[in-house]
């Protein structure tokens, strides 16, 4: 193989990103530009607690960190507007689940208007209920402990990210800390999902 065509190639497919990266932050900051507008902001309570729209620089720097294109399907529990969902679509096959309609909605838009309905899908359900077992990568911002999300997880496989330090896992293995600003995102491993390299934890500060 040509190194150098190899390395150009490389540089090409991180230039694309990026500037699907910008697209994505383009969209998002317009429709939250637009709720201001109208005297609201990007929160709202949903049937499973409260939703805020995630900082779009500080998560797609996790999730390179993360080197999220080893993972074959992410999925954002609680996905509300699709922001996170969409960013992860930059690297794998990604899909958001949302009990709120509206949110949901908005989310599926964003998806077909930013051209990414080939690998962002999103499910507007109770992801309690659904087969979250299909993915490899797990996201979540909790409001709340995670325990119900660790019992779901028992005989799983695979890597679980958890944004803020609010609600850790008590029984899941961490193995990279991240921190951007003064927000931080923490990758556990479950089962056998940790990735080679690492056996003790890493911390990115």
């Amino acid at each position: 193989m040509n190194r150098t065509a190899s390395f150009g190639d490389q540089r090409t497919t991180e230039k694309s990103q990026i500037q699907r990266f910008k697209c994505i932050t383009r969209y998002y900051g317009r429709l939250h530009d637009d709720l201001r507008r109208k005297g609201l902001l990007p929160y709202r309570l949903t049937q499973l607690g409260a939703w805020a729209s995630s900082r779009p620089h500080h998560v797609y720097y996790f999730l390179r960190r993360v080197n999220l294109s080893r993972y074959r399907l992410f999925m954002d529990l609680g996905s509300g507007d699709g922001i996170v969902a969409c960013l992860g679509g930059l690297f794998t096959r990604s899909v958001g689940i949302e009990i709120d309609a509206d949110l949901c909605g908005t989310a599926a838009k964003a998806s077909r208007d930013l051209g990414m309905e080939g690998t962002v899908s999103f499910i507007c359900a109770d992801y309690r209920n659904q087969n979250i077992w299909r993915g490899d990568c797990l996201y979540l911002y909790p409001e709340i402990p995670v325990t119900h999300l660790e019992l779901l997880l028992k005989g799983w496989s695979g890597t679980v990210l958890i944004y803020g330090s609010h609600f850790p896992p008590e029984t899941l293995l961490p193995f990279f800390r991240l921190k951007c600003g003064r927000e931080t995102m923490t990758a556990y491993a479950v089962g056998n999902g940790a990735p080679p390299g690492t056996d003790t934890i890493a911390d990115d500060v």
